[in-house]
């Protein structure tokens, strides 16, 4: 779940550093190209966890939050549905 959060920063970065040209434009792309990759790898992992393909990641062309949107709405298919008792450890 880290790649998610620690993606969107970076690109985020990339955009302020390019709007306040406080780094040269080339290194602004460098930046914002990694921060998409972390970001794609971050929603494959979270797809992955919680069961689902990792191809949900292509919905990417639909917006740049949207798989983790959608990821974060799915139901988790990994999860145990079983409910314990008070008195069970």
């Amino acid at each position: 779940m880290v790649g998610v959060p620690l993606g969107l920063v970076l690109c985020g970065a990339a955009l302020y550093l390019a709007l306040q040209e406080l780094i040269p434009a080339p290194f602004c792309l460098l930046v914002a190209f990694g921060g998409i990759c972390v970001y794609i790898w971050g929603c494959a992992a979270l797809a992955n966890a919680k069961g689902y393909s990792t191809a949900i990641v292509l919905t990417v062309i639909l917006g740049v939050v949207f798989p983790a949107v959608v990821l974060l709405v799915l139901p988790d298919k990994n999860k145990i549905h079983k409910r314990r008792s008070r008195g069970e450890p």
